[in-house]
């Protein structure tokens, strides 16, 4: 797996706890495109910049990708599930303290219920997705979001890490179809 350390919602090593009162989410670390991090001017750019996803740079090997390993087996007492979210934002500027404006959810899974995560396992990948279509939107910065419905809690499970790579290292297709039998 190819990473790059500036781009980690969940650092390898320091697992993200979803472990808290009940109906709390819970945000991975935040991840600025431009690099320079949050509350921080961005960097002069040579010619012109582009909002991030265009052009879309294609699938697989060339297109980005984040997943989400389960470290601790997730436990809840009263049904708890959890929904994983890509979210994007715009920088507020220099106004706003280089904050990010409003998120907004590029993508997100289904309900996944405690007992589908148990340790290793994938709660989520996704893809790096286009720019929304919102106009003037130019996004900066990037998180993941865990939405935990209000009312339940998990009492055990973490995310080991979760990391930007650009090629993947499993076999894709092995729990595919085979599309034949003997």
């Amino acid at each position: 797996m190819i990473t790059d350390s500036q781009f980690n919602f969940v650092p390898p090593g320091s697992p993200l706890s979803l472990v808290g009162a009940a109906g709390v989410s819970f945000a991975s670390n935040v991840v600025d495109l431009l690099g320079a991090g949050v509350g921080q001017a961005p960097p002069g750019i040579i010619g012109n910049a582009i909002p991030f996803g265009v052009p879309d740079p294609g699938i697989g090997g060339m297109r980005p990708q984040i997943d989400m390993p389960v470290g601790t087996a997730f436990v809840t007492a009263n049904s708890a599930t959890v929904k994983a979210q890509l979210q994007y934002a715009a920088d507020q500027g220099a106004g706003g303290g280089y904050q990010p404006s409003t998120w907004y959810t590029a993508v997100e899974t289904d309900a996944i219920a405690a007992g589908n995560l148990t340790a290793g396992q994938l709660l989520a990948r996704f893809d790096f997705m286009p720019n929304p279509p919102i106009a003037g939107l130019r996004v900066r910065f990037v998180r993941l979001y865990f939405v935990i419905p209000s009312g339940t809690n998990f009492t055990a499970g973490t995310i080991a890490f979760s990391t930007i790579t650009l090629v993947r290292d499993d076999q894709a297709n092995k729990l595919a179809g085979k599309n034949f039998s003997v």
